[in-house]
């Protein structure tokens, strides 16, 4: 079979948008989540909610993880930023993560994960008939903040865990879709959301921060982890 994905690490990589893109924030500070919505919800084992001023989602059962959706189907070459950190870990593998041009129920989405047990990054282009996969070494540590920035540029992925940065390219890419946060066989929080892009309107419950601050689903996890051959 061709294959159509092709992934690589890259030391420096930059994808840059127009002057003209607009920003969508969410800081997390009113506790109204209306503009989020759990994709193919479980009240039984997931669960989202705000608290101190930080997004917090847990999903516990094992070879599953949760996806918090916002944004609009007809979203496109953007990026999406966040801090997050796993606070807690139930089964293997624990991760936290992105997921970008997501097509909910059409099960079309490029994920992007810190794998916490497993010691890696993942960068995935998930289809209906098939997850392509490529994991990179990246150590984890649990209750720590990491500062995480995925984008879609036409056939460029990018994904950037602090300063390291990963990039990829799909021959055959997804054309649009809606960006949220991920997390899979533990709890986690998140804060200080941007989704950026040329299509996207400024706005979102978030505040305006200054330039130099640091900034549901039932598909299952053996999926990624048995197709990973790492």
């Amino acid at each position: 079979m061709r294959a159509i994905f092709v992934l690589w690490l890259a030391a420096f990589q930059v994808i840059a948008f127009t002057a003209e893109a607009g920003t969508w924030r969410d800081d997390f500070e009113d506790k109204i989540t209306r503009e989020w919505e759990i994709y193919n919800l479980n009240r039984q084992v997931e669960k989202w909610w705000i608290d101190k001023g930080e997004a917090a989602g847990q999903i516990f059962e094992r070879g599953f993880m949760s996806l918090w959706l916002t944004g609009e189907l007809n979203w496109r070459s953007y990026s999406l930023s966040c801090r997050a950190k796993l606070v807690r870990e139930k089964n293997n593998p624990a991760s936290v993560g992105l997921t970008l041009y997501d097509r909910g129920d059409e099960d079309l989405r490029y994920l992007f994960f810190v794998n916490f047990t497993l010691g890696t990054v993942s960068i995935i282009k998930a289809t209906v008939d098939q997850w392509f996969i490529r994991t990179f070494p990246f150590v984890a540590d649990i209750d720590t903040w990491y500062d995480l920035k995925a984008t879609v540029s036409e056939d460029l992925l990018e994904f950037q865990v602090d300063d390291q940065v990963f990039v990829g390219r799909d021959l055959e890419p997804l054309k649009s879709g809606q960006a949220g946060l991920v997390v899979s066989n533990g709890e986690a929080r998140f804060d200080n959301v941007e989704v950026t892009g040329d299509n996207i309107k400024n706005g979102g419950p978030g505040r305006i921060r200054p330039v130099n601050q640091k900034g549901k689903l039932a598909t299952t996890w053996g999926r990624v982890k048995k197709s990973t051959g790492n």
